[in-house]
């Protein structure tokens, strides 16, 4: 039998939440739970989902494909919403297989309302969209079967709450997603655990600049770039530390490799407190990147490169520097500029700061989001 939820005297709302937990969206999953359960008001379920099982080939749907295996245990972590979406008023989505299910399901039932929230959008320009190594091997017919799947979701979607203007722009501009049921909001990093840091370096006998790279997928984030470029002109005068579990075993001298960092780990909060300047010249990403957010809250001045929403927070020449993508030459005159002014490191690293405060606090976005979702509950029942 479904568990009944909860309505305590005061809660007016009942909301569900479906979001991908893996990798960076860990810190997203946490953060959203932490303040969103601060409101009285809103009773909620979550069903957070994670897509590296340990158990995904064993157990009663062994006999089956890989692939199919995966998308049931995938679809079984949703239970805890699914089980009981005729007692709540609207549903969060962060997951592709849920984001096609539930618009089925409105063919038939429209409630509860449904918000798609991610940090991706429909790939309607392939010349312009930040691809990925799998999008770059996928053949045509399945760019077009997916392009077709994404514009139907959003035809049958009540609202959209996507991370970044970047992919609400694509909704509302390429997609005809109703421009006021889009609402870019970051849910944003918690400043309880990320305050301000003191950068004094003035203890350093050598003066050494310490440079920073955080990053799942090594390649692509664009390590191995950087490890290049940092062995041919910096490898002498700085460090380089990298934060990655894809990192190389064999590092040349004054290169240092983590591999066990956690979401909100405070080991990481302590590498971008001595450190000086991260760098990730991703080839590829939606964005924008939580890594960023987080050496940005620390005092730290960026380097990016410009794909998919990355502007946003690295402004180019105020929080840091954009850099063509595969620039090697750009990438490293950059850093040079930065290893050379100290002061302009500090004032790039209190902007990045000061942006952090005012767009991307959880404590003030979470209940942005909330108040959205409030908004156009009141608004359906009202009709």
């Amino acid at each position: 039998m479904t568990p009944e939820i909860k309505v305590e005297a005061q809660t007016r709302y009942r909301f569900g939440f479906v979001l991908n937990t893996t990798i960076g969206n860990m810190t997203r999953y946490v953060n959203l739970r932490k303040y969103a359960e601060r409101d009285p008001t809103v009773s909620f379920v979550w069903a957070p989902v994670s897509h590296y099982l340990p158990n995904v080939d064993r157990g009663l749907l062994s006999f089956l494909p890989r692939g199919i295996r995966l998308r049931a245990f995938v679809l079984g972590q949703t239970a805890p919403v699914f089980k009981q979406l005729n007692q709540l008023d609207a549903v969060m989505v962060h997951l592709f297989e849920a984001d096609i299910l539930l618009p089925l399901r409105r063919c038939v039932k429209k409630w509860p309302l449904l918000f798609s929230s991610t940090d991706e959008a429909p790939m309607v320009n392939r010349s312009t969209y930040p691809l990925y190594p799998n999008d770059l091997t996928k053949p045509v017919w399945r760019q077009q079967l997916r392009l077709a799947i994404d514009m139907w979701r959003v035809r049958h979607t009540d609202y959209f709450v996507p991370f970044s203007a970047w992919a609400a722009n694509i909704l509302k501009d390429s997609c005809r997603a109703p421009r006021d049921r889009v609402y870019p909001i970051h849910v944003g990093l918690d400043l309880e655990l990320w305050p301000p840091v003191a950068r004094d370096t003035s203890h350093r006998l050598d003066k050494t600049t310490k440079l920073l790279f955080v990053g799942g997928d090594f390649i692509r984030k664009g390590g191995q770039l950087l490890l290049e470029v940092f062995m041919q002109r910096f490898g002498d005068d700085a460090e380089l530390h990298l934060v990655s579990a894809q990192a190389p075993n064999d590092l040349p001298p004054r290169v240092y490799a983590y591999r066990d960092f956690r979401p909100n780990d405070p080991r990481l909060r302590n590498l971008y407190a001595a450190c000086d300047l991260l760098v990730v010249p991703t080839s590829a990403d939606t964005g924008p990147l939580w890594v960023f957010i987080e050496a940005m809250a620390s005092g730290m001045p960026i380097i990016g490169t410009d794909t998919g929403s990355n502007c946003e927070l690295v402004r180019h020449g105020e929080t840091g520097y954009i850099v063509p993508i595969g620039d090697e030459t750009a990438l490293g005159d950059a850093i040079a500029d930065l290893i050379d002014d100290p002061p302009e490191r500090e004032r790039m690293g209190q902007k990045g700061r000061a942006l952090v405060e005012s767009h991307y606090d959880a404590a003030i976005n979470v209940p942005r989001i909330l108040r959205v979702m409030k908004r156009a509950v009141d608004s359906r029942r009202q009709t």
